[in-house]
């Protein structure tokens, strides 16, 4: 699923953090606002670098597979 929220309002102009350390180039910058944008979102593999590294915490990812844990041995 990838990006599920992108505030841009909120994000730090200039700040570039999520820029900076996304493996997969899914952000930009906006030439506009100096702001940082979702242009590739697509792209996204949630490897949840730019939601941790976010100051202003404006990014949410959701994960696209939730990993289910079988248990062989569990007695149901």
């Amino acid at each position: 699923m990838g990006i599920k929220k992108f505030d841009q309002e909120r994000c730090v102009a200039g700040c570039g953090i999520c820029i900076d350390d996304c493996p997969m180039d899914v952000f930009s910058e906006d030439p506009e606002t100096g702001k940082a944008q979702a242009a590739y979102p697509q792209d996204c593999y949630e490897c949840l670098l730019c939601e941790e590294e976010c100051p202003a915490k404006v990014i949410k990812i959701s994960p696209a597979v939730v990993r289910k844990v079988w248990y062989p041995y569990k007695n149901t």
